[in-house]
C-alpha cells in the first residue's frame, strides 16, 4: 500500500473533544495517531466526509488544550460488539501558529524518544 501522507503520524493518545453535530452533546475520544497535518480517532458519531468540525486537543502533560478546525477526509465502520463505532480521518484546516508549534514540538519529542 502506498503511503499518501506527507507527514509521519505518531501512534499516541491525545485527548480529542468535540460536539456531536447531530445531537449537540459534547464527545471525547483519544487519537489512534496524530501528525502535524491530521489525526485519526474512534467515535460513535457518524461524521460525513467533507464536513468541517472544531476540535479541542489536549496534549499529554501540556496545558491548556488547543483548538483546531479539521475536515473529515474518511470514515470507516469498525466491527465491534454493541454500538457501531467508526474510525475517522481528519485533516487539520486551521490551527493557531503557537498551537501548531506546540504540536510540532510534542511530536518531535515523542519521535526522538525524549518523552
Amino acid at each position: 500500500m502506498l503511503e499518501r501522507r506527507e507527514q509521519t503520524r505518531l501512534q499516541t493518545p491525545v485527548l480529542v473533544e468535540f460536539v456531536d453535530p447531530y445531537t449537540g452533546k459534547p464527545e471525547r475520544s483519544f487519537t489512534h495517531d496524530i501528525s502535524i497535518s491530521g489525526m485519526r480517532f474512534p467515535t460513535a458519531v457518524k461524521f460525513q466526509v467533507g464536513e468541517e468540525m472544531p476540535f479541542a486537543l489536549e496534549l499529554p502533560s501540556q496545558q491548556p488544550p488547543f483548538h483546531a478546525t479539521g475536515q473529515i477526509i474518511w470514515i470507516r465502520e469498525v466491527a465491534r460488539l454493541g454500538a457501531t463505532q467508526y474510525d475517522v480521518g481528519v485533516r487539520f484546516r486551521w490551527v493557531e501558529d503557537p498551537d501548531l508549534q506546540r504540536l510540532g514540538s510534542f511530536l518531535s519529542a515523542r519521535l526522538s524518544g525524549q518523552v
